[in-house]
């Protein structure tokens, strides 16, 4: 069984979320029998500005997981080529767009003046080019859609293409100058290091680690409930819930 639910080691804790544990990108899940029992409670602040940093911060607990899946989905469809699992995959970059836009759902204003010094005062050049479990992603991609021809990768061709415009829309409205953290480091040309891996994984309140099937699968749920339950309450576009609803069914 994997540790159970405590607060991060580090101190900058600007949202009240449990830690996601995780193991690293390759490594499976430890099996086991249902062992995890304890609760995994994720509750949305009231406050507007609260409520925009709970969501950057559990925004990115969801993507962290859907790279997972879609990790897996593509490694799969790479060697199985299959209509069935060109959907499954065609859901996660579905599923990564919402994750995109309830992630980046705050004003620019609230960006500007919250979030983004938030990141700039852990890291000056903070950047998502960081994140670990997103980097296979991109070749995974191209060797599916090779393996598959263009006509039956059209699905998961228009999903990933999709999800690049949502990713810029994101872009656009919260930062419509272009300037990223990284660039105005001057280091987008410097390769990604390991430590800044885990600089990524520190701020965002992930704990690399051995994981039991029973633990991913209770955290997993309770991070789509929680964002499927704010997206009830405040919703963005009707679609995104259904997109939700499905990926549940698919897991």
């Amino acid at each position: 069984m994997s540790a159970p639910v405590c607060a991060p080691a580090w101190g900058h804790i600007h949202v009240d979320l449990p830690v996601l544990r995780l193991p690293m990108p390759g490594s499976e899940l430890i099996p086991c029998t249902g062992c995890y029992q304890l609760p995994i409670v994720i509750n949305a602040p009231e406050d507007p500005v609260d409520r925009a940093v709970h969501r950057w911060f559990l925004g990115h607990h969801g993507a962290f997981l859907v790279w997972r899946f879609l990790s897996a989905s593509l490694d799969r469809l790479i060697r199985e080529p299959d209509s069935q699992l060109v959907r499954l995959a065609a859901l996660g970059y579905d599923a990564y767009s919402v994750m995109l836009a309830y992630s980046g759902s705050c004003s620019r204003e609230v960006y500007e003046d919250v979030i983004r010094p938030m990141m700039m005062a852990f890291d000056p050049a903070f950047s998502g080019r960081w994140a670990r479990d997103y980097e296979p992603l991109p070749g995974l991609l191209r060797r599916a859609r090779t393996a598959l021809g263009p006509v039956a990768a059209a699905p998961l061709s228009s999903a990933s293409k999709a999800n690049l415009l949502a990713h810029m829309e994101v872009m656009r409205r919260l930062v419509p100058c272009g300037n990223s953290l990284l660039r105005e480091s001057g280091r987008t040309q410097v390769p990604t290091t390991d430590a800044e891996r885990d600089r990524f994984d520190e701020f965002f309140l992930v704990s690399r680690e051995n994981v039991c099937l029973s633990r991913y699968r209770a955290h997993r749920a309770a991070v789509l409930s929680a964002i499927g339950r704010d997206l009830e309450e405040h919703p963005l576009r009707p679609e995104y819930s259904d997109t939700l609803r499905t990926l549940v069914t698919r897991l």
